[in-house]
Formats: C-alpha cells, sequence, structure tokens
C-alpha cells in the first residue's frame, strides 16, 4: 500500500504538469484536438484486454509501469516551456529553446530571430520591473479577484461532481448485465469516437468552443442518468441499464478534457500549475467519495442516480453562468494587477 501510494502521488503530478506544458508549447488551434485524440480513451479499449492477459492485478502493476518508460524517453527529446522560462525570467534559455523547436519544424528564417529578439526585450523589461521583488504564489492567488473566486469555485465543484458521476458508475460495472472487459473495451470505444468527433468540429468550426462542449456532454449525461433514475424508479431492469451507464461515462471524459482546457486558457502561467492542481486534488475527493454513493441503493435503486442527475445538474448551471469560452485566448503570463485584487497591498 506504502508503494502504490507514492506510485499514485507521482503519477498525479504527471498527470498535472503534462496538461500544462502541452497548452503551452501547442498553437491555439491545435490544443483541443490533440488533446481529444491522444488521451485516455484508446487505452481504455487495450486496458481490458491487458488485463485479461495478465490474470492478476501484481502483474499488471509491473505492465503498466514498464510501459511508462516510453513517456520518459519520450520527455528527454522535448524542450523545455519557453512561457515558463520567460515567466522565470529565463529569457536566453527561453530564446535557444524556441530557435530549436522553430528549427526541428523547419519552420525557421533569418527574420524569426529579429522578431523574436523584439518580443523577448519586452519581456525581460516587464520581468525586470515585476521581479523587483520576489514573488511566492500560492493557492490563495487563484482566488485573488472576485471573478477569479467564482471561477476557481466553479472548476473545483465541477470537477468534483464530474469524478463521483464517473467513478460511481464505474466502480459499479460490475453488477451491469454483460462482461466487465467487453463493457469497459465498448466504453473506450464510444469515448475515442465521441473525442474524434468532438475534435473534428472544434477544429473545423470556430462557435463550437470548450463551453459548448461541456454544455452538450452535460445535457447528454443528464439525460442518461434520468432514463436509468426513472427506469428503476418503475420497477424495470436490463440491458438499459448498461447501456444508459456506457453513454454516461462516455460523455463524462469530454467533461475531463474541456473542463482541464479551459484551466489552462483561463489561467495565467504564474498560476496555471497551482491551477490544476486544485483541480487534480478536488478531482481526487469525487473519486474517495464514489465508492459510497451505491450503498444508498439498499433503500431504493434508483437513488444513487438521481443524487449523481442532481450533482451533474449543479455543474451544468454554475458551468453556465460562471465561466466564459476559452477557446483561441491568448495565455495570459500576469495575475491581474495589485490594484484590482481583493487582497494584498493595493496601489
Amino acid at each position: 500500500m506504502v508503494w502504490r501510494t507514492l506510485a499514485g502521488v507521482f503519477t498525479g503530478g504527471v498527470t498535472v504538469v503534462q496538461m500544462v506544458f502541452m497548452v503551452e508549447n501547442i498553437p491555439r488551434k491545435d490544443r483541443m484536438w490533440i488533446q481529444n485524440s491522444i488521451t485516455w480513451s484508446p487505452n481504455l479499449i487495450l486496458f481490458p484486454f491487458v488485463a485479461w492477459l495478465c490474470q492478476d492485478w501484481r502483474t499488471m502493476s509491473v505492465v503498466i509501469a514498464a510501459s511508462s518508460i516510453a513517456t520518459f524517453l519520450a520527455c528527454l527529446i522535448l524542450e523545455e516551456s519557453p512561457r515558463w522560462l520567460i515567466q522565470k525570467g529565463r529569457i536566453e534559455e527561453a530564446r535557444k529553446s524556441l530557435i530549436r523547436i522553430r528549427k526541428t519544424d523547419k519552420l525557421y528564417d533569418e527574420t524569426f530571430e529579429k522578431q523574436l529578439d523584439e518580443v523577448l526585450h519586452v519581456e525581460a523589461e516587464k520581468h525586470a520591473r515585476s521581479s523587483k521583488k520576489a514573488k511566492k504564489y500560492t493557492f490563495i492567488h487563484l482566488f485573488c479577484t472576485w471573478k477569479m473566486i467564482a471561477q476557481s469555485l466553479t472548476f473545483i465543484t465541477g470537477i468534483t461532481c464530474t469524478t463521483f458521476i464517473v467513478y460511481s458508475l464505474m466502480y459499479n460495472m460490475e453488477k451491469l448485465s454483460g462482461s466487465l472487459y467487453w463493457n469497459l473495451a465498448i466504453m473506450g470505444a464510444s469515448r475515442w469516437i465521441i473525442n474524434i468527433a468532438v475534435s473534428i468540429a472544434d477544429y473545423k468550426l470556430p462557435w463550437f468552443g470548450r463551453k459548448m462542449i461541456n454544455q452538450i456532454a452535460m445535457i447528454c449525461t443528464l439525460f442518461a442518468l434520468l432514463m436509468i433514475a426513472v427506469y428503476l424508479y418503475f420497477g424495470y431492469n436490463g440491458q438499459l441499464i448498461a447501456i444508459g451507464t456506457v453513454a454516461a461515462v462516455s460523455m463524462c471524459s469530454q467533461l475531463f478534457i474541456a473542463k482541464y482546457m479551459m484551466v489552462n486558457e483561463l489561467y495565467p502561467t504564474a498560476v496555471r500549475n497551482l491551477a490544476v492542481s486544485a483541480v487534480s486534488t478536488m478531482s481526487r475527493i469525487g473519486s474517495m467519495f464514489s465508492p459510497q454513493l451505491f450503498y444508498l441503493s439498499d433503500y431504493a435503486e434508483w437513488i444513487p442516480y438521481a443524487v449523481l442527475f442532481s450533482c451533474q445538474l449543479y455543474d451544468f448551471i454554475v458551468l453556465s453562468l460562471f465561466l466564459p469560452e476559452t477557446k483561441g485566448v491568448i495565455l495570459e503570463n500576469h495575475l491581474p494587477p495589485k490594484h484590482k485584487r481583493i487582497f494584498g497591498k493595493r496601489s
């Protein structure tokens, strides 16, 4: 248990940093389709087959750990995020990194360095002005304006609801009709199909943004959970429960991807890692409580699904009210100035 806990801590760390790293290095128009195409869903198709071959948890853990070596090797050929280097005042390192990236992509020409030096000169002056006093950012800075308070609370409670829904349904899949392995594989395939469809729509349709993705996925999940609850309330049982569960979990995969994308695009570089960390931490809280939900089925089988419906409805309302569209935004580097904050020294 100690070793698995340590592995979980570092796996969680990778999950947080890799999303931020990806967003800071990929062009705006390519963020969503890349994240959607290469995500958890393809693995969920293969994972049941790997689990069936391994036969026990110990062997499967070794296989998963060995496969992560490929990720480590891939990281060796990547450049550090230039945006992060600029934020830390390491301007010359950022310059070299950007030139190497440009040459690797075969997009380098003589005018690029001149344009780059002009941009970096401006950033160096900004850093010189702001670094008179060393800044240490904490989770408190995610709540430094009224607007950021509303957005941070929306993300934190929303991801808790999403995780609670997904893992409550997944931990209960063994009670569904059909094979657990096939149900998981079908779920992975349906998630990937949805991901690809969303990727194409996001790339081709300028008006199809992150907020709309969330809202469509939430409406579909609400419909699936409502149908299951009503079905059970009237005493029916059968294949519809399995279909509704697979549909709900498949649509929730978009909530994870779109929510994390919005977090990365909405918060400035100074606190972007902190924001993703806060959201990821709260997602773990949702997964901690999710195994307990279906104990409510001892009273009535429809009650757990009604609870999940209520959680999804809350998430839909607060996201629609408090979060802006973030598709195509230019990433910010700095927090709002002190005179706009609700705490700290005012100028």
